[in-house]
């Protein structure tokens, strides 16, 4: 089954999925970093205070989420949306009604819990509960919601705080979120919907099948908990450190400050291209057989903003980590259910996506705190490679030792022929 037998086949299920990671962007950093200029001249804050700010919040939403986000096993689908979508909409509005400095980390503790957290989570576990076979696809099309949030939403949302104000722009965010999701929850999501394709239905596992809880201090006893949690962590912690402080990163290479949404075009571009990529290579090899490689173009992505002066390096930066991001975002969910199974996948996935949380707090923090000293990006280039290099070398644990076995003989064979041919 292709992509567009699949999509025609699960339409509902799809455009939920997509809507849901979509409408994510308004509690994602790259969105939110546009209101950080705004926030500093208004309540006169310094980068590091208020990198403090939203990783003490991101902090609390990353402690809360394994609580809430096991919740999804239980509650209907339709259910636990609605009540995180009160939840995002009430950050929202809150936040546009600041009125001083301690109102902006209320605020983003429900938006990053909301948005980036619970959000994505609906998406991805629903993708991955419903869907077996073609679980690569599934999630795949789900996650293009992230980079068509991230091509469309920041230059919509530039155009508006310069007509109507920073304030105002976020009575807009709410409105599109509470219409569009209570519309497609109530009204187009039917229960006929939430069917595996096993034809079982899949919703409230523990309720309707009485299966034993699982508890997530055993999950993080396990050993694929271990091989999983590092790479959970580097990619949040990198690219939303990165993306947060996009205008320094500009103002340190020198370049004009309006490439910033070009850049996060180029970026959403590559990750929908690698997202689409992902699907079908995951359902026919499986993840695991993936799981190092997606590091590859993070890691040339990095050298390339640290030593390229040109302007064109910009785009190479952004297409690159969206390669990474958008088939590694793929590839970390399957191997969640590779290595974990459906059953209780919910509660699986509210760890891992905490710690995804917890990570993108740490890196904004970090890099807040670097610049703030003096350390400057010079310093925080190499220490991010080094840490990935580190990552990507245990990685190649997850490979299964019949891929492993198979690149070994055809390397063999490869070089074997070499030897055989005759020197002239």
């Amino acid at each position: 089954m292709n992509y567009l037998q699949f999509a025609r086949k699960n339409r509902v299920m799809v455009i939920f999925g997509i809507i849901m990671t979509a409408l994510s962007s308004f509690g994602q950093t790259f969105l939110l970093a546009l209101y950080v200029p705004f926030l500093m001249v208004e309540f006169n804050l310094s980068n590091g205070l208020l990198s403090a700010f939203y990783g003490l919040a991101t902090i609390g939403a990353a402690m809360a989420l394994p609580k809430l986000g096991k919740l999804i096993d239980t509650v209907p689908i339709q259910k636990f949306t609605m009540a995180t979508t009160v939840t995002f909409v009430i950050s929202l509005l809150f936040f546009s009604f600041s009125q001083a400095w301690w109102y902006i980390p209320i605020a983003f503790f429900g938006l990053r819990l909301a948005g980036q957290g619970l959000y994505n989570h609906i998406s991805i576990t629903s993708m991955s509960r419903y869907f077996d076979v073609n679980r690569g696809k599934a999630i795949s099309l789900a996650s293009l919601g992230h980079p068509l949030g991230q091509a469309i939403l920041p230059a919509i949302i530039l155009v508006v705080i310069a007509k109507v104000g920073w304030r105002e722009s976020l009575w807009l965010n709410a409105a599109i979120v509470s219409i569009v999701v209570t519309v497609v929850t109530l009204w187009v999501l039917k229960p006929s919907h939430l069917v595996s394709e096993s034809g079982e239905m899949a919703d409230t596992v523990y309720a309707e099948k009485k299966v034993d809880r699982v508890r997530q201090r055993d999950i993080m006893k396990s050993k694929a908990f271990w091989l999983l949690a590092p790479n959970i962590f580097f990619i949040p912690y990198a690219v939303t450190g990165l993306f947060f402080y996009q205008f320094a990163i500009i103002e340190f290479k020198g370049w004009n400050i309006g490439l910033a949404a070009a850049g996060l075009t180029s970026y959403a571009i590559a990750s929908f291209f690698s997202i689409l990529l992902s699907g079908p290579l995951i359902d026919r090899f499986k993840a695991k057989t993936f799981f190092p490689f997606y590091l590859f173009p993070l890691f040339v992505a990095l050298f390339v903003i640290w030593l390229v002066p040109n302007v064109w390096g910009i785009f190479v930066y952004n297409i690159l980590m969206g390669l990474s991001v958008g088939f590694g975002s793929a590839t970390v969910a399957s191997l969640q259910v590779e290595f974990f199974g459906q059953t209780y996948i919910g509660t699986v996935r509210s760890l891992f996506t905490s710690i995804m949380v917890l990570s993108s707090a740490i890196g904004p923090a970090l890099f807040g705190i670097f610049l703030d000293v003096g350390w400057g990006f010079q310093t925080i280039f190499p220490v991010t490679i080094g840490i990935l290099v580190v990552i990507m070398v245990q990685s190649f644990r997850a490979v299964p030792k019949y891929s492993r076995a198979k690149w070994k003989f055809r390397y063999k064979k490869v070089t074997g022929q070499k030897n055989k041919i005759p020197k002239p």
